[in-house]
C-alpha cells in the first residue's frame, strides 16, 4: 500500500508542478520557457485508426508486462505477477510480493524488481521457482544484450538521484548513477543496440542515452502535453518510439530523429487509472501493442495496414 499512496503522491506532484510552472511562465510572458514543449500546446495528430480491444479486465492495478514469446505475457500488479496466455486466460504466478514493478525475460528466467523493498529476483517460469533476492532498487527494468539490467529512478522515491543504475551480471555489483539522467521512468533499446530511451514522469521528456557514453544523454523529444504523465516507453525495430501516458490516458508515438508524435489511441482511462506500460508482442502472424492500466486491464492496440510494428531484439 505504501507504493501505491507514493505513485498518488507523484502523480499529484507532477500535476502540481505543471500547472505552477506554466502559470509562472505565463506571468513572466516566457510561456515557450516553461517546457520543451511548444509554447501552445498544439496537441498531437492522431496515428491513423489504431483498434482497442480488451484482452483481460479485472486483475490489480497493473504495474508493467513482457512478452513470453509464446503470444502470452507475464504482468506485475500490486502483489501479484500474473501470466496471461495467448488466449487470454489468466493465471497468478506468484502473490504476496512487495510491489512488483519492471519485468524482462530471458530464455526460461523472469527477472522482476519488488519496488517495496528494493529487490531483484529471478523467477524459473518452468518450475515458479524464484531465486534469492539481491539489492537493486528501481522501477523500470531493461536487459542489455551483454546480460546487464539498468533501472530507473522516478524522482518521488526521496534523497537524491540515483539516475539509471546498472545491475553487472557477471559480479552482481550494482553502479548507481551510471547515468546521471536527473529522472527516468521506463526504458527501451535502441535498434542498433547502441543507445537506451527513457522518459521523464515530470516534464514529458524523451531522453536518449548512449551506451557507451551514458552521461553523454540528450533530449530528443516532449511530447506536447501540460501533463502527459509519461510512465512507459518501447521501441520498434523501425526506430519508432511508444510511450504511455498515465496522467492523460494516451499512448503516443514519437520519431527520436525528428521530436513529431502523434496520438495511437486516447480515453484508454485517465489520471490515477490511467496507462502504466507498452510492449509490443503477436497478435496473430502479426504484431500489436499491448498496453497495461492501473484500471486493472490488458489491451491490445492493433495497427492500421501499412504500420511497421516489429520488437526490438
Amino acid at each position: 500500500m505504501g507504493v501505491s499512496r507514493n505513485r498518488t503522491r507523484a502523480l499529484l506532484i507532477v500535476a502540481a508542478i505543471a500547472a505552477g510552472t506554466a502559470a509562472a511562465a505565463i506571468a513572466a510572458g516566457t510561456a515557450a520557457a516553461a517546457t520543451p514543449a511548444a509554447a501552445t500546446w498544439t496537441a498531437a495528430p492522431m496515428c491513423g485508426d489504431w483498434q482497442v480491444e480488451t484482452v483481460a479486465r479485472g486483475l490489480e492495478q497493473l504495474e508493467n508486462l513482457e512478452p513470453d514469446d509464446n503470444g502470452g505475457f507475464y504482468l506485475s500488479g500490486e502483489s501479484k505477477v500474473y501470466h496471461v496466455d495467448a488466449a487470454g486466460q489468466v493465471r497468478t504466478v506468484l502473490d504476496g510480493m512487495g510491489a512488483p514493478g519492471g519485468l524482462q525475460l530471458d530464455g526460461s528466467s523472469l527477472s522482476f524488481l519488488t519496488r517495496q523493498d528494493g529487490k531483484l529476483w529471478h523467477l524459473d517460469t518452468t518450475t515458479d521457482q524464484l531465486s534469492a533476492p539481491v539489492d537493486f532498487a528501481g522501477n523500470g527494468l531493461l536487459r542489455l544484450p551483454d546480460g546487464d539490467l539498468l533501472t530507473t529512478w522516478v524522482g518521488t522515491e526521496g534523497g537524491q538521484s540515483k539516475g539509471v543504475s546498472r545491475y553487472l551480471n557477471d559480479s552482481g555489483a550494482v553502479v548507481p548513477n551510471w547515468s546521471t539522467v536527473p529522472r527516468s521512468e521506463g526504458l527501451a533499446l535502441s535498434p542498433d543496440h547502441r543507445a537506451v530511451y527513457t522518459d521523464d514522469l515530470f516534464t514529458g521528456q524523451i531522453i536518449r542515452v548512449p551506451l557507451y557514453t551514458p552521461d553523454a544523454w540528450t533530449v530528443v523529444a516532449t511530447v506536447p502535453n501540460l501533463i502527459p504523465g509519461l510512465d512507459d516507453l518501447t521501441m520498434s525495430q523501425d526506430g519508432m518510439l511508444y510511450a504511455a501516458a498515465h496522467v492523460e490516458g494516451s499512448i503516443y508515438r514519437v520519431n527520436p530523429e525528428t521530436g513529431a508524435s502523434c496520438v495511437v489511441a486516447s480515453g484508454l482511462s485517465n489520471g490515477w487509472t490511467g496507462p502504466s506500460s507498452v510492449r509490443i508482442g503477436q497478435d496473430g502472424d502479426g504484431w500489436a501493442l499491448y498496453v497495461t492500466g492501473f484500471d486493472g486491464t490488458l489491451r491490445r492496440l492493433v495497427p492500421p495496414s501499412g504500420v511497421e510494428l516489429a520488437p526490438v531484439r
